[in-house]
């Protein structure tokens, strides 16, 4: 029984891994080519935004009222 169980647990971990490294080798990078990414990666460089940054600062320019 114990070992039914181990088994169980190593075929879930290969399981999400594989779920995990699909998820981020496949559908990431088609996203990422999408027109919407696209043009919201073109506006946050042509604003020099560092998107890594736009959650600990103030930006007035993303705000769709001020358009």
């Amino acid at each position: 029984m114990a070992k039914e169980s181990n088994y169980r647990g190593w075929v879930a971990l290969a399981a999400i891994t594989l779920v995990m490294a699909g998820i981020w080798g496949i559908v990431l990078p088609r996203v990422a080519q999408t027109k919407v990414v696209q043009e919201r990666e073109a506006f946050l460089e042509a604003h020099r935004i560092n998107p890594a940054a736009m959650f600990y600062t103030e930006l007035e320019c993303l705000d769709d009222s001020q358009k």
